[in-house]
């Protein structure tokens, strides 16, 4: 077995981990310049086709709710707000960069439909539960299984030992994790955003989103992402593999005041309905939809 700290070092050493893009970085850069205009944003993004073309569609999709097709950066600049667009263009940058190093053994688009079932859920579930930490919840949901794909690319013989046990046997995946490296994908995860110096309480979300109880920084944002994550394997289905018998954390339910009984498989029945027709309409690039969140532009 390896240990634990070669396996950090190996991490936070390969110099090829991805870490924030070009422009990405120039995007974040723009967002915290309030002298920025939207047409120079809008012109820094449309340089990278592939982000552009996520951008809009998660503008689209009926979680951010504008009634209208956004077809241009300029309108999502305008419709979104700074903050929105600065969430989907970092959390897209880095989701797309682990894709990108994936592996013919790893299902990467089951990977990426399920990171973004979390984030969707995650923060529906906090903007319902009246948490003001909307958009750092989305951010979470989407990069909190990182670690999975840092394993299939970097520990592939390892990742397909672990894919082996879980489909052979009643182990979870943490466990299959813990069998065979000593460490599992939220310790990974939590190597890696750190590497990418992301704020402590998204650190958190990745490192602890199994286990939520550890968190300091944030908590409620890591039980939202927790509950986000669960309620996507068992919606949609979709993480089957790599959440296999996930479930609700009692301290995490009872953090968020969910504990109560029947509670939780309340909004999961509410939230069934939406999510198959917001990911329906995700994946066609969306019209949208009249239920969304606030705007944050300036």
């Amino acid at each position: 077995m390896i240990s634990p700290e070669v396996i950090k070092e190996k991490v936070q050493s390969v110099a090829q981990l991805p870490a924030l893009p070009d422009v990405a970085m120039k995007v974040v850069e723009m967002v915290d310049n309030p002298k920025t205009s939207t047409s120079s944003l809008a012109r820094v993004i449309s340089t990278d086709q592939g982000l552009t073309a996520k951008v809009l569609k998660i503008a689209n999709s009926p979680f951010y709710g504008f009634p209208k097709k956004i077809s241009t950066i300029d309108f999502a600049i305008i419709v979104l707000g700074y903050d929105a667009l600065k969430e989907i263009v970092v959390s897209t940058s880095l989701i797309s960069s682990l894709e990108e190093q994936s592996n013919g053994n790893f299902n990467s688009r089951e990977f990426w439909d399920h990171t973004i079932a979390s984030g969707i859920l995650s923060r529906r579930l906090a903007r319902d539960l009246g948490y003001r930490i909307n958009g750092e919840v989305f951010v979470g949901g989407l990069l909190h299984d990182m670690g999975v794909s840092v394993l299939s690319r970097h520990f592939r013989v390892d990742y397909q030992r672990i894919v082996g046990i879980v489909r052979e046997t009643d182990l979870t995946y943490l466990e299959a994790e813990e069998s065979v490296l000593g460490v599992t994908h939220q310790e990974i995860g939590g190597w890696l955003a750190e590497r990418w110096n992301l704020p402590d309480h998204l650190v958190e979300a990745v490192r602890f989103h199994h286990t939520p109880v550890k968190a300091v920084h944030n908590p409620e944002l890591v039980a939202l992402v927790h509950c986000g994550d669960v309620l996507a394997c068992r919606i949609v289905g979709m993480g089957a593999e790599f959440d296999k018998n996930t479930t609700f954390d009692p301290e995490a339910l009872a953090r968020l005041q969910l504990n109560e009984a029947g509670r939780i498989e309340e909004l999961a029945g509410r939230y069934a309905s939406l999510i198959e027709n917001d990911l329906a309409q995700f994946a066609a690039g969306g019209e949208g939809s009249q239920e969304g969140a606030p705007n944050n532009g300036r």
